[in-house]
């Protein structure tokens, strides 16, 4: 059985549909890549697997409907990473990371609930894992873009949920931290944890997820192996580009190289 299991998932907003019909399944150890152009709905699919809009169809985790399981379960068992990098008051780096340990407390304060030790554990393993542990005392507020990028990333890691759902973690790092986080989602995913991330750089999804789905309008254009994806064809379908594929060190690269005509709808159907 696969760990999380879409079918039919629909999302209708504001008139139209930003995502049609879309089914997915993500099993324990993978990495999967959600990858397409800007508005295809990449961020609307992973808002509805979290539960934060509404959307017609199923989605299941561990065989349970996902919007049937307690929120304080559901809140172990799935982590969720936002683009949205605000950090809302001033707290020190090492209390924002603390805030992904809440699902296994009683309460907001200090060693409420489960095992202070068992919290600290996970919140200096995110912290160490993340590079931020250098960073625990300052203020949240007085970070860098890619610092408070990889704090945030250090909060979804302390939960240590089964489950976790990225949405563009590396979109404000520098080229060496967007390695080391593709590498920490892959480790996340090899140690069992099913990974699904959101990526606009083609050649880190292609040299770091098991598998991708690209999606263009809210509809599946491929879904797959990373070879099978990421094909000429479907490069300029969903995106309208050609593109230069090749491979160093037994792994694919993607090199976006030219503006290609979009394929219209009719071409599509």
């Amino acid at each position: 059985m696969s760990r999380l299991e879409l079918v039919e998932v629909a999302v209708h907003l504001g008139g139209r549909f930003l995502v049609e019909a879309l089914s997915l399944q993500v099993g324990a150890g993978e990495l999967v890549g959600l990858i397409g152009p800007n508005g295809a709905g990449k961020s609307t699919l992973i808002k509805a697997i979290a539960q934060l809009l509404p959307y017609r169809g199923s989605i299941r985790l561990h065989g349970d409907p996902l919007d049937q399981i307690p929120a304080r379960e559901r809140a172990r068992q799935l982590a969720y990473l936002s683009q949205d990098d605000r950090v809302q008051w001033p707290i020190s780096v090492a209390d924002l990371v603390a805030l992904g340990r809440h699902p296994y407390r009683g309460g907001w304060w200090r060693g409420a609930g489960r095992s202070s030790t068992e919290d600290q554990h996970a919140i200096e393993s995110a912290m160490r894992a993340t590079d931020v542990w250098s960073l625990r005392a300052r203020a949240s507020d007085t970070l860098s873009g890619g610092e408070r990028a990889r704090v945030r990333l250090a909060r979804a890691l302390a939960v240590e949920a089964p489950l976790l759902l990225a949405d563009e973690p590396v979109a404000a790092l520098d080229p060496r931290h967007q390695l080391e986080v593709m590498e920490l989602l892959r480790t996340q995913a090899h140690q069992g944890a099913s990974v699904i991330v959101v990526l606009h750089d083609l050649t880190l999804a292609s040299r770091f997820c098991d598998r991708l789905l690209l999606l263009h309008e809210g509809r599946t254009v491929a879904s797959g192996t990373v070879e099978r994806v990421l094909s000429a064809d479907h490069l300029r379908l969903a995106y309208g580009i050609g593109a230069v594929i090749g491979e160093h060190q037994g792994q694919s690269y993607i090199i976006p190289w030219s503006c290609e005509s979009l394929v219209s709808k009719a071409e599509r159907c």
